[in-house]
């Protein structure tokens, strides 16, 4: 106990003072110029099936690009410059910057910097309102504030913290974003009028010999996607911890974690009601345990092809068991060992990018596959998800990005017998926001006329089938895809996205939107029915936000 109050005391006193590494948040657009520029052959071992990425690994890679930058469109040069301003401290501080750099270059503005002795602290105010108007002639409006600060100590230690609150009103309020790739939220108060809730992650690093260990309440993003991430994503709230970083040579990369999640399963052993007044009593609610271990490997067979596996294990109603804390052990035979039926998955990714301005990705789920029983249609439970893609840069025209991607998962894909061991943390997957029983395809079209003017003309259609009872998760074969009741949610539109000053971000979208959804059925789970049935109805959203991740 001690000793978790000391790391906490430390995580407080160096939360704005950072080190060498400070990861940098896995929605920031500097991911989309790194990926366009591998694309192209000018990045060669750049492994991003694991984010967030360190921001001094990006200032190298950034390094890179400006060597070859003759071979860039204008509008990949102004925002090379823009990149180049923004990773100005961690190209300082590992020698990177250019003669001509060094003389001309400008650091970005911050609305607190602080510089001494080894030490740099960064603080900016974090802000927005955004405003929805939903084709079931409903609205949302919310508002919010907060600050982000980050910064290094010496040359091993970087430290970061992002806060930020909201309050949503209007006459449709949905803190859980329910079906949407939104992070989910987790209310703190509500009124008939609106609710309001906050989003908060800290980090706090420490380089050491071959390794970065890190203490961390954070969204780690595993796979590749883009309209959501099968392995692990950004759709439940962030979640407490332990993360180990190893670089094995140029082409080898591996990542551990040990996470504590929330199991929203009420503890009645240790639950209890206390005394409240003279004549009251308040029940004190304590929750089950419930914990994730996992680890990945990234690596390059050869230059251009990237490819990443990795397992994991759902536990719980326990302490955390020693054999999960070691980052190297098989989690597959750690679980046989504590002879317990946990929830075991296996995933993969791959990379390629052999064809330039071609990528091509996928990504791989398997919480339960048997192989002898694949092709065997009276016998399958394969309970497996995966995702397909391919980015097309410059086809016809200079400065677009097309994009094809589609997403399925199969029946009972996250869950599990018992309730503490599913792949979710406070009801939110860990994977995917379509969930179990659904798929997704999308496609777009990106031009950026000017570095920071971004035109997206997109379509998407996503089907959400059932859930029926726990049963029939384990029943043989298992229920077809997509099986009644099912939801059908598509869309067609433009997407604008302006960022007059760096970090200030107006952005909009109109579309056009429809949605259908089955009676439900009895004794089988569904999405919640938010409107009659509509077809090709108007879809606006107005936002204009500052220091958003």
């Amino acid at each position: 106990m001690k000793f978790i109050k000391l790391s906490i005391v430390i995580l407080f006193v160096n939360i704005t003072i950072h080190s060498q590494t400070v990861y940098l948040h896995s929605s920031h657009k500097v991911y989309q110029f790194l990926k366009r520029a591998e694309s192209k052959g000018l990045l060669k071992n750049y492994r991003d099936a694991v984010k967030p990425i360190s921001r001094n690994n990006i200032a190298l890679f950034i390094t890179t690009i400006n060597s070859q930058k003759h071979l860039l469109s204008q509008v990949d040069k102004d925002n090379l410059q823009f990149y180049k301003e923004e990773f100005y401290q961690e190209l300082k501080n590992q020698n990177l910057l250019s003669v001509d750099d060094s003389i001309y270059l400008s650091e970005r503005w911050n609305l607190y910097s602080y510089k001494s002795d080894g030490t740099i602290v960064n603080g900016n105010f974090v802000g927005g309102y955004t405003y929805r108007d939903w084709p079931f002639k409903k609205l949302t409006r919310t508002r919010s504030n907060g600050l982000i600060t980050y910064g290094y100590l010496g040359s091993s230690i970087g430290g970061y913290l992002y806060f930020r609150d909201h309050q949503q009103g209007g006459s449709y309020q949905d803190p859980n974003f329910k079906f949407s790739s939104e992070q989910g939220q987790i209310p703190i108060r509500s009124t008939s009028k609106n609710v309001e809730y906050d989003f908060a992650d800290a980090q706090l690093n420490f380089d050491l010999p071959y390794v970065t260990l890190s203490i961390e309440k954070m969204n780690n993003v595993w796979g590749a996607g883009n309209r959501g991430n099968i392995i692990l994503s950004t759709k439940a709230p962030s979640y407490p911890q332990i993360k180990i970083s190893a670089k094995l040579g140029e082409k080898v990369n591996f990542t551990y974690i040990h996470s504590s999640l929330h199991s929203e399963i009420t503890d009645s052993v240790n639950s209890y009601l206390t005394p409240y007044g003279s004549s009251n009593s308040i029940y004190r609610k304590i929750y089950r345990q419930k914990y994730m271990a996992s680890h990945i490997l990234e690596f390059t067979p050869i230059t251009g092809i990237d490819i990443a596996i990795g397992e994991s294990n759902i536990y719980g109603n326990r302490n955390p068991e020693l054999l999960f804390l070691l980052p190297t052990m098989f989690i597959k035979a750690s679980e046989h060992y504590t002879v317990d039926l946990d929830n075991n998955q296996m995933f993969g990714s791959f990379d390629i990018n052999l064809i330039p301005n071609y990528n091509f990705y996928g990504s791989l789920f398997i919480d339960e596959f048997s192989t002898e029983e694949f092709l065997r249609e009276d016998r399958q439970r394969n309970q497996i998800g995966f995702t397909l893609g391919t980015h097309i840069y410059d086809l016809v025209y200079e400065n677009t990005n097309i994009l094809f991607e589609y997403t399925r998962l199969n029946p009972w894909v996250y869950n599990h017998k018992f309730q503490d061991a599913t792949y979710q943390s406070h009801n939110f997957d860990l994977g995917h926001w379509v969930g179990q029983n659904g798929d997704l395809f999308y496609t777009g079209i990106t031009y950026n006329p000017i570095y920071n003017l971004q035109l997206t003309f997109e379509y998407e259609k996503i089907r959400k089938g059932g859930k029926k009872e726990n049963t029939f998760q384990y029943q043989i074969p298992t229920p077809e895809f997509l099986y009644s009741p099912l939801l059908t949610q598509s869309y067609v539109g433009l997407n604008v996205k302006y960022e007059p000053i760096r970090d200030l971000i107006v952005d909009f979208h109109l579309r056009s939107a429809s949605y259908s959804q089955e009676a439900s059925i009895p004794q089988i789970e569904s999405m919640p029915r938010i409107s009659d049935d509509y077809s090709s109805k108007i879809d606006l959203f107005l936002g204009i936000r500052y220091n958003y991740q």
